[in-house]
């Protein structure tokens, strides 16, 4: 990542790059500054073009053949090239053979397969780039934070980064957050890592408690509101899940205890959870029978599933009538990562929240 931007903003600009990246911020920061480099913003109404939807190799490339007007460059942005059929490759092929010049093609994939001829070229001629987090996050979100004028003590840096990971994007906009929280008119102290307690992980954690406190209440309205709020932080959606498949586990070891007439001293150990959280998940588990709970659990792992890249998953109704929702990837591209984990998560909690007392 840090090479290609030194480059792009030494002004040494490839005819095509093709971006894919689990953080959506590296792909937003490259693209700007390919676009910056390439075409100025007066420039862009008649030199800068987007590819919406399916993309057509043909049309891809007649827009890159276009001579620029009243610039040295045009750019071509084709939001998502994974669409490109692979019987439409033929016109793409020979353009990366000899692409023009004066065009700069951006874009962006989400599956890379590299079996397939297209990409094989790609990557031959160094079109094709993989933008990774960096191993050391620390020294990223030093940098980060400097950029942004935000002081963060070491030990704040470190509980920043066990809190929230790897996700680049989160970090920033938590960076950005801590930023705000410490200013003041006599100017802006140091963030600490009670800071970062109070703002970052306690939040993220009352959100968490907050939806499946909301699920074992059976309360829609309170449901939608704490996904929201986790989709905000920009929580990992896999994470959110993995969660509430250990919640609804929860509940369900409950009803095999009670049928199974197991001590209730003996619960909270075989679920895993101190005593006095057993009175709360107890209540929780008597709004949802046990088969209504082994539904949710496959809802939560077709989700799981669809997630992590399996979009080809179909709607089966289920013994409750619920046919669930189907994942296809032209849906998921159409409205985009961020927005698409959002509508999944919206949805499962909604079908869980559902199920209650059947």
């Amino acid at each position: 990542m840090d090479e290609l931007l030194a480059d792009v903003k030494a002004g040494k600009l490839d005819p095509i790059y093709v971006l894919h990246s689990e953080h959506p911020i590296l792909l937003e920061r490259a693209i700007h500054a390919i676009r910056d480099a390439t075409v100025p913003p007066a420039a862009r109404g008649f030199n800068y073009d987007v590819v919406e939807g399916k993309p057509s190799a043909n049309r891809i490339v007649a827009l890159a053949q276009t001579l620029p007007m009243m610039a040295a460059r045009r750019m071509v942005f084709v939001r998502d090239l994974t669409l490109l059929p692979s019987d439409d490759a033929e016109a793409m092929l020979a353009y990366v053979a000899k692409p023009n010049p004066s065009t700069v093609i951006v874009g962006l994939v989400t599956k890379i397969d590299k079996r397939l001829k297209l990409w094989a070229h790609l990557s031959k001629k160094g079109f094709l780039h993989v933008l990774e987090a960096p191993r050391q996050v620390a020294p990223w979100v030093r940098a980060e934070a400097a950029a942004k004028n935000v002081r963060l003590e070491p030990q704040a840096i470190n509980r920043l980064i066990d809190t929230v990971g790897n996700d680049l994007s989160r970090l920033t906009l938590s960076i950005e957050q801590l930023g705000l929280f410490v200013s003041g008119p006599d100017g802006d102290r140091p963030v600490t890592s009670d800071d970062v307690d109070d703002l970052i992980a306690d939040t993220r954690e009352r959100s968490v408690f907050e939806l499946t406190d909301a699920i074992g209440a059976a309360d829609r309205p309170r449901a939608m509101a704490a996904v929201s709020s986790l989709c905000d932080q920009r929580e990992s959606a896999v994470g959110v899940v993995v969660m509430l498949a250990r919640h609804i586990r929860q509940l369900s070891i409950l009803h095999q205890l009670r049928n199974n007439n197991v001590p209730r001293p003996q619960w909270g150990q075989a679920i895993g959870v101190p005593p006095f959280i057993v009175d709360k998940l107890v209540a929780q588990s008597r709004s949802y029978s046990a088969a209504a709970l082994a539904v949710a659990t496959q809802r939560l792992a077709t989700v799981d599933r669809a997630l992590k890249g399996d979009i080809t998953l179909t709607s089966r109704p289920d013994s409750y009538g619920a046919g669930g929702i189907a994942w296809t990837g032209p849906t998921m591209k159409a409205l985009g990562r961020e927005l698409g984990e959002r509508v999944m998560l919206e949805q499962v909690v909604d079908g869980i929240v559902s199920l209650a007392s059947r």
